[in-house]
């Protein structure tokens, strides 16, 4: 599915959850459940957190989607996700590591490569984890990662070199 056709099924869940419609939350979750998943996962790098943030998220997505006022809508509940990993990284770290909390997101892939995927990008480094993430499961340029991360584009590509030889290994050993 296209990313232009997921934004606008997206945009229409919401609005008919906004209705009160909460069926709708379920086509919602079919849509992005994976990203909102792995944007908790890559801020809080523990499974069973990432999986009570988007849990929770969905309940606020429920309680709070009368506020929202158009636009991405996809974008707005992938906020309301990397907010609630926000919170629950606070509550078990304190707020003085929050600047190194990362993004994103997900491709639709069978729970077993998932796993794989996940058990590798665990064992990077924060900051390739956070590039990694943003790169392949949400897509975005380098370009744009160097912006949100405020790093020169140069550095962000070898961070991410560095961490898909990493995660070959990873594979290569299995």
């Amino acid at each position: 599915m296209g990313d232009a056709k997921r934004k606008a099924l997206c945009k229409r869940a919401l609005e008919r959850i906004a209705r009160g419609d909460s069926g709708a939350l379920s086509e919602l979750y079919d849509l992005i459940g994976k990203k909102v998943y792995f944007t908790a996962y890559s801020v809080l790098g523990q499974r069973c957190d990432a999986e009570d943030a988007a849990q929770d998220t969905f309940v606020e997505v429920l309680e709070s989607a009368g506020s929202y006022s158009g636009g991405d809508a996809c974008a707005w509940v992938i906020s309301i996700a990397r907010n609630q990993a926000l919170n629950r990284l606070r509550k078990r770290r304190g707020t003085e590591q929050l600047e190194e909390a990362e993004q994103l997101p997900a491709e639709e892939t069978d729970v077993a490569s998932s796993l794989t995927l996940l058990d590798a990008l665990d064992r990077l480094a924060p900051e390739e984890k956070r590039v990694v993430t943003l790169h392949v499961l949400c897509g975005m340029k380098f370009k744009e990662i160097a912006a949100e991360t405020s790093e020169n584009e140069a550095a962000v590509q070898k961070r991410y070199r560095r961490a898909v030889e990493k995660m070959k290994k990873y594979y290569g050993q299995r």
